[in-house]
């Protein structure tokens, strides 16, 4: 009785309006909280430098009697901005990350999993308030498939890891015999091929079938026997290279 090993992680396939399909690899609870260690750890030490600039302004005597409570009010917004925009501003920016989030290989991307927006990025990271108050609502994100948590459902965003990740090799379904092909094709057609061939493995009975369809003037054939001629197709251009 044969066996059928599946890796378990947490690499999910998402198909997109035009019938791509992207991978992304949802990020973990244990890296996220450390890049909020992180990030929390880079705001208290600006908040420092900014109180420290705020103590000698109040100490000289350049701005007169007014100059502590100037002082204390510039603390204040420098407080309030920087502990609401930082993320935003850096997670709406092209990396898509804050500098915890970079430090841990970490991204915030949408659902066609590029660049999030300005009101995404607020959206997601103003929720966290909610979050304060209501501290069961992040263990959300340990029963979600993604681990998203209340801020990404909002906001449709995904938190996913940036580096690539050393994944095992698969090698499509071997080819049953060899198929020529009857006409010329371009380089990139070739490669089309080769790369099915490659490929073949991530995807589905179903999905294979459905990709073949689209060569049935090549192949004169559809579904699974439109599959082994492709990949017969793929044997031949190799056995020529």
């Amino acid at each position: 009785m044969a066996t059928t090993f599946q890796r378990i992680d947490t690499l999910h396939t998402t198909e997109l309006a035009e019938g791509v399909e992207i991978q992304l690899r949802s990020a973990g609870p244990l890296l996220r909280i450390i890049a909020w260690l992180l990030d929390t750890f880079v705001i208290i030490g600006v908040l420092m430098l900014v109180g420290i600039l705020a103590l000698v302004v109040q100490l000289s005597s350049v701005l007169g009697d007014g100059g502590t409570n100037i002082a204390s009010g510039v603390q204040m917004l420098a407080s309030f901005f920087i502990f609401w925009l930082y993320p935003v501003v850096f997670e709406a920016g092209k990396r898509g990350a804050t500098i915890g989030k970079r430090a841990t290989g970490l991204r915030v991307v949408n659902e066609a999993g590029t660049q999030i927006g300005w009101g995404q990025s607020m959206i997601r990271n103003f929720l966290r308030m909610i979050e304060v108050f209501l501290p069961l609502l992040p263990l959300v994100s340990f029963f979600h498939p993604r681990f998203r948590r209340l801020g990404d459902l909002a906001a449709g965003t995904y938190v996913v890891y940036e580096r690539s990740l050393p994944t095992i090799p698969l090698s499509g379904p071997p080819a049953l015999e060899t198929v020529p092909i009857p006409i010329s094709l371009s380089r990139e057609e070739q490669a089309a091929i080769l790369a099915f061939r490659d490929r073949s493995a991530h995807w589905s009975e179903a999905r294979r079938a459905e990709l073949v369809d689209h060569l049935h003037p090549l192949t004169g054939a559809r579904g699974n026997q439109g599959v082994e001629k492709v990949l017969g197709m793929g044997r031949w251009l190799e056995e020529r290279s």
